[in-house]
């Protein structure tokens, strides 16, 4: 069977609602994350027998708290970009500032090593 083209799965216009107790609708995202698929597509494959789309991949629990790790190490980061220019307004020690922003660069070359990505310079 031939696979639609991303304008064919565009033309589906019409909504389905369906109501779950707690206990379905954990079962049914259990179903769903172990497949791998949208809930959609697995309820598709049961009412019409349609052939199930490619699963997504998904990032490992890891990867997921390494990147949640490097958004928080971006508002820090942030922070300490504040503190630096109210340091050159004279207002601040400037090296406890430059020894926060090397530890947290020592932190985000290894966060971008963990997820096999290069650090940027």
């Amino acid at each position: 069977m031939a696979r639609r083209s991303g304008s064919e799965k565009r033309r589906r216009s019409k909504t389905f609602s369906l109501r779950l107790d707690p206990a379905e609708q954990e079962r049914a995202a259990d179903l769903r994350d172990r497949a791998g698929l949208s809930l959609a597509a697995l309820i598709r494959r049961a009412l019409f027998d349609t052939p199930l789309p490619r699963a997504t991949r998904r990032p490992t629990v890891n990867h997921q708290a390494v990147a949640k790790l490097l958004g928080q190490l971006g508002r820090i980061g942030t922070n300490i970009n504040q503190l630096a220019k109210h340091a050159n307004a004279g207002r601040y020690q400037e090296s406890s500032i430059e020894l926060a922003l090397r530890d947290l660069m020592e932190l985000r070359t290894a966060c971008l090593q963990a997820l096999g990505r290069e650090p940027e310079r």
